[in-house]
C-alpha cells in the first residue's frame, strides 16, 4: 500500500494509506494500526480500492487532546471522509476500529453503503464480560489476542536473536502507544451507548467473530444482531479475536460475497 500525510482544511494532518483498484473500502485498522502485511487487506486489494487511515493518537497521542469523546471521534473521521470525497463506499473495521465504524454509520447514515464488523468492541454484557486487555502486562496480550499459533508466530515474532530483541522493543512500545489511545474510548469498559444508536445505522451491515475469541466473546454477535436493523452475522472457526490474521482468506470470502449480493443501501 501506498502512504500519505494529508491535511484537512481545519489543519488536522492524517496519515492514510491506499491500495487496489475498484469500487471503495474504507477499513479501519485494529489494535495494532495498519499492517503493510495484512493479509485480508492484500486480499481486498485485487478487487477493491482500500482506504486505511491511521486512528488518531497511534502516530502521535497529542491528537487525542482535541478529541474528547466517542462522538467527536466520529465527526474526525466525517471529516476525513468528506476530504477523500468518498462517496459510494463499504466501510469495514476490525476491533477498535469496527466499533469506530458502527459509529460512524450510526451517526451518519448516509455515509456508507454496506458495513463490515469484525470482532467489534462496542457493546457490553455482564452474561460475557469483554476482557480487560488494558489491565494485562503488553508482554502477554499476545496470548489473549490470537487462537492460531502460526498466524501469531508470523504477525507477534518470538524473541530469538539480538534482532528480534529490537523488533521485540519496537512492537511493545508501538502497542503501548496504540493501546494508550484506544483506552481513551474503550476503558474501563467498552460502552459509550452505542448499543443505543445501533438501530440508527440504514445500510446492511455484517458482523464476523472468531469462534475462540477470548477478548470479544463470539456470543456479540447476537447481541449486535438485535440492535442492527439490517444484519447478518458469522462465526469463523479457528479463529480468535486477530481473525482477519488468522483466517484471512475466509474473512475476505466471506465479506466478498456480502459486499457482492447486499443492496446497496436499505431505506
Amino acid at each position: 500500500m501506498n502512504s500519505a500525510t494529508i491535511t484537512l482544511p481545519s489543519g488536522r494532518r492524517w496519515q492514510v494509506h491506499t491500495g487496489g483498484s475498484g469500487p471503495d473500502i474504507l477499513w479501519l485498522h485494529g489494535l495494532r494500526g495498519v499492517d503493510p502485511a495484512d493479509p485480508t487487506l492484500a486480499a481486498l486489494q485485487a478487487r477493491y480500492r482500500v482506504t486505511a487511515p491511521v486512528a488518531p493518537g497511534f502516530n502521535d497521542l497529542e491528537e487525542l487532546s482535541r478529541i474528547d469523546n466517542i462522538h467527536e471521534l466520529a465527526l474526525d473521521y466525517d471529516d476525513l471522509i468528506e476530504h477523500l470525497g468518498l462517496k459510494t463506499f463499504s466501510l469495514i473495521g476490525h476491533s477498535f476500529g469496527a466499533m469506530i465504524a458502527a459509529d460512524i454509520a450510526a451517526h451518519f447514515p448516509k455515509r456508507a453503503d454496506k458495513l463490515v464488523l469484525l470482532a467489534p468492541f462496542g457493546l457490553w454484557n455482564d452474561a460475557y464480560p469483554v476482557a480487560d486487555i488494558f489491565a494485562m502486562p503488553y508482554m502477554q496480550m499476545d496470548d489473549i489476542l490470537w487462537h492460531d499459533p502460526a498466524a501469531r508466530e508470523t504477525f507477534a515474532r518470538k524473541v530469538v536473536t539480538d534482532a528480534d530483541v529490537k523488533e521485540a522493543a519496537a512492537q511493545m512500545v508501538k502497542l503501548a502507544g496504540s493501546l494508550t489511545a484506544v483506552t481513551k474510548f474503550v476503558w474501563p469498559i467498552p460502552d459509550r451507548g452505542l448499543a443505543r444508536r445501533l438501530p440508527r445505522i440504514a445500510c446492511p451491515v455484517l458482523v464476523l467473530f472468531g469462534a475462540d475469541d477470548r477478548v470479544v466473546p463470539r456470543n456479540y454477535a447476537a447481541d449486535f444482531k438485535k440492535g442492527l436493523q439490517h444484519s447478518q452475522t458469522a462465526v469463523v472457526p479457528g479463529a480468535g479475536h486477530m481473525l482477519p490474521y488468522e483466517k484471512p482468506q475466509q474473512v475476505a470470502d466471506l465479506i466478498e460475497r456480502f459486499l457482492k449480493v447486499a443492496p446497496a443501501k436499505v431505506a
